[in-house]
């Protein structure tokens, strides 16, 4: 019975994430496959609309995390990588373009895929102590991106 009620939950969850990220996947194999098509939304759209409230789900973790947590955790890591290889092309205002084709800016990009792959890690082995570990270090390129591209926006950890 429990079996059956773990994996009808497993089953939701998935269904979930993939309802969720399908429109960012969608748009990140568009534009994959057609290379010559502009970007649809912009940098600051993704940032604001995906990135920030997934984020704001990895820094808001619960003391003892449900495992309908931990699928909102994993949820959440999926989408900024997603929405960071997505962003890493550029977007459709203004300055997404030089911003993309800027080393600072992709460094940072870069560094925060890397402390979201570190997260995901954590999340799917359940360790509380390295996903925290995982959040600290996500959170210093999302400022420093914001205060040298952005300034006046400011990361809410």
């Amino acid at each position: 019975m429990a079996t059956t009620r773990r994996r009808d939950m497993a089953r939701a969850i998935y269904r979930a994430a993939v309802t969720a990220l399908l429109p960012l996947v969608v748009i990140t194999s568009a534009h994959s496959t057609a290379a010559a098509e502009p970007p649809l939304v912009t940098i600051k759209e993704v940032m604001e609309l995906t990135i920030t409230p997934a984020t704001n789900t990895l820094w808001n973790i619960p003391e003892r995390p449900t495992d309908e947590q931990w699928a909102a955790l994993e949820q959440a890591s999926v989408t900024v990588l997603v929405a960071a290889d997505a962003i890493a092309r550029g977007g459709a205002g203004e300055s997404d373009a030089k911003w993309a084709g800027n080393p600072a800016w992709a460094a940072f990009n870069d560094a925060m895929i890397k402390a979201d792959l570190d997260a995901l890690k954590a999340i799917r082995a359940r360790d509380l102590q390295a996903l925290l570990a995982a959040g600290d270090v996500l959170y210093p390129p999302c400022e420093g991106c914001h205060l040298q591209f952005n300034p006046g926006v400011v990361a809410e950890k």
